[in-house]
């Protein structure tokens, strides 16, 4: 079973077995590589209040293809990451289940304070910025779960 580590924000690939070590780094590089190809996505639309590229890097049919593969590399990250969370014991879920639950509630507490301050800076948050809130809760929700359950 996956052991912890790192303040709740990691987990030791040492310590899985065979069938979860393949399944957790096949998600793992699906979605770094999906998360690469969103880099180049966000660069041709802006982000946090970017202007968008005014000479795009990639042609629109490449950047269709570009943001299909990006979509696809998604998907495959969530279908390996779903077989290695089947995997888990009870212990891991609950850690999982806190970790998000803490995204949720960051997605509410900073995006509520981000769309209620942002007329006051003229800045029109998007879908990104959202994200960013909710990872930053998933960030205080793994951290709150290590020092309640796992710190000694």
């Amino acid at each position: 079973m996956a052991k912890i580590v790192q303040k709740g924000m990691w987990i030791e690939i040492s310590s899985l077995n065979k069938e979860d070590k393949k399944n957790y780094l096949r998600s793992f590089t699906s979605f770094i590589l999906g998360a690469v190809l969103l880099g180049v996505h966000l660069s041709h639309i802006g982000f946090l209040g970017d202007a968008p590229l005014a000479e795009p890097l990639i042609s629109e049919p490449w950047l269709l293809i570009l943001r299909i593969v990006m979509i696809d590399l998604f998907l495959l990250g969530a279908y390996f990451y779903h077989k290695f969370y089947s995997a888990q014991d009870d212990f891991f879920k609950s850690y999982h289940n806190a970790t998000f639950a803490g995204g949720a509630y960051g997605f509410l507490v900073f995006g509520s304070l981000l769309s209620i301050f942002s007329p006051y800076f003229n800045y029109h948050p998007n879908f990104y910025e959202f994200f960013l809130a909710f990872t930053a809760g998933t960030v205080v929700g793994a951290y709150y779960f290590y020092r309640k359950y796992i710190a000694e």
